[in-house]
């Protein structure tokens, strides 16, 4: 999958009014940093509103981040929903 054929779907619903007043937030979270690579697992909520009915999940989150010289940079993500 590309990025675009990731993006595409997600942009759709939150611009044509599919998915509307739509949150995410982390519930717990814990970071590992070993020099220039980091790792953070968390899970999270969300809710919404989805073809006008309450909409209301979570999961959790794999992030992989290394360091370059301009900062902290995303390097993967993996998810999976509740």
């Amino acid at each position: 999958m590309t990025v675009e054929t990731f993006l595409a779907p997600r942009s759709r619903i939150l611009t044509d009014g599919t998915l509307i007043e739509f949150y995410e937030w982390e519930t717990s979270a814990r970071t590992h940093v070993l020099r220039d690579i980091a790792c953070r697992h968390s899970t999270y909520a969300k809710s919404g509103r989805y073809h006008g009915a309450p909409y209301e999940g979570g999961g959790a989150k794999l992030i992989q981040l290394a360091r370059d010289p301009q900062g902290w940079r995303i390097a993967a993500i993996t998810w999976e929903d509740d």
